[in-house]
């Protein structure tokens, strides 16, 4: 389950309301390069592939949707005193004139981004999935905020035609996806660019709202997530003891990823403990071989796999191997597939919020701690 994106503006009921929907996971994502994908295309040189998450063996801890019903968010929350706004940002500086209400958003981090901070998005992409809808854990914000949002290409390379004919008054991409078309889409219309697309989501997220005049609406919805990653931390340590959780993907390698990783952002929050072969803070993930499984190994692991034929029946081979079965975590019964659009692809507030969904229902946690 994951908070309204939208606070009401008054103090006295900025505490969120909840619906939770529980279904199956039927969602388009956005991942990296052909039949690999990473929550960042910062920590490699390729774009990764978009596709729903198919786990292979273990438990499908994390198939399910959450819907988030919230009072409407009024003027209060939007600065519209402060525009022009001139922001600095990966790519440059630009000026914002007016409060935005076109908005294409060219990468999921973004989209996320927006549509958390109530943007009318108009224009998006995905990856490897043509005319693909907006992926369905947005919820409610896709009927209030994109009801009508066309597609305009792939992530890879959006189609600028499409774009400008949206008549967008803000354009929102990552650096690490679009440095090449920079000039192009600001030709359009005032474009701000977040450094990445993986670990760095709190300050896209921060600077999204500096551009569009939602900086304190931002520090709410950051302060509420934080809050609850603490709460639902706090009961996972005390229930199983502090216990290390390992997160794997089965991409072209095993990936262990690393506390700046997305997920890795998220467990940190939590005061989740990682094992030592997910120590490192400067690099998203470290590649081990089939020899080396034992690394991924902890009281817990999490692992996904992006849906490809070559990469499923890899993960699958691999998992029928004598190594997997040494492996504590799974002799204890504690490896726990878990939905790779969410934990690798959903980098944002609502990504952010549904692995908290997915820790929570591993542990038998309260959900809101």
């Amino acid at each position: 389950m994951h908070p309204s994106p939208r606070p009401p503006a008054r103090p006295e009921t900025r505490r969120r309301r909840f619906v939770f929907a529980v279904s199956a996971l039927a969602l388009a994502v956005t991942a990296c390069g052909p039949g690999t994908a990473d929550d960042t295309a910062a920590e490699i040189s390729t774009v990764e592939t978009s596709d729903t998450a198919a786990p292979v063996t273990g438990d499908a801890s994390a198939d399910a949707t959450t819907d988030a019903t919230t009072d409407a968010t009024t003027n209060d929350t939007i600065d519209t005193s402060a525009f022009p706004i001139t922001v600095t940002h990966a790519l440059g500086t630009t000026e914002i004139p007016a409060a935005p209400q076109r908005v294409v958003a060219l990468d999921r981090s973004v989209i996320d981004a927006a549509l958390a901070l109530g943007l009318d998005v108009v224009g998006y992409t995905t990856f490897s999935d043509p005319d693909g809808a907006l992926p369905e854990y947005f919820g409610d914000a896709i009927d209030e905020h994109a009801a009508d949002a066309e597609w305009v290409g792939d992530l890879i390379s959006p189609n600028l035609e499409a774009i400008a004919a949206l008549e967008p008054d803000l354009i929102l991409t990552a650096a690490v996806r679009h440095e090449g078309i920079y000039d192009e889409l600001a030709a359009i219309a005032p474009t701000v660019a977040t450094e990445s697309a993986g670990g760095g989501w709190k300050d896209g997220f921060a600077l999204v709202a500096e551009a569009t005049g939602r900086a304190e609406l931002a520090e709410e919805l950051l302060a509420d997530y934080e809050a609850r990653a603490a709460a639902v931390g706090a009961d996972i340590n005390a229930a199983a003891d502090e216990p290390t959780i390992s997160v794997v993907r089965f991409a072209d390698a095993i990936r262990l990823y690393q506390p700046v990783s997305f997920s890795g952002t998220v467990l940190d929050d939590a005061g989740l403990a990682r094992p030592e072969s997910q120590q490192d803070q400067e690099e998203f993930i470290r590649v081990i071989s089939e020899e080396e499984l034992a690394l991924a190994d902890a009281d817990v692991l999490l692992y996904t796999v992006p849906r490809n034929d070559a990469v499923e029946e890899n993960a699958t081979a691999i998992q029928s191997r004598p190594l997997w079965s040494t492996l504590t975590a799974v002799q204890s019964s504690n490896a726990h597939a878990v939905a790779d659009d969410s934990w690798m692809s959903g980098v944002g507030l609502y990504g952010a919020h549904l692995i908290l969904d997915d820790l929570a229902s591993i542990f038998d946690v309260d959900p809101q701690g």
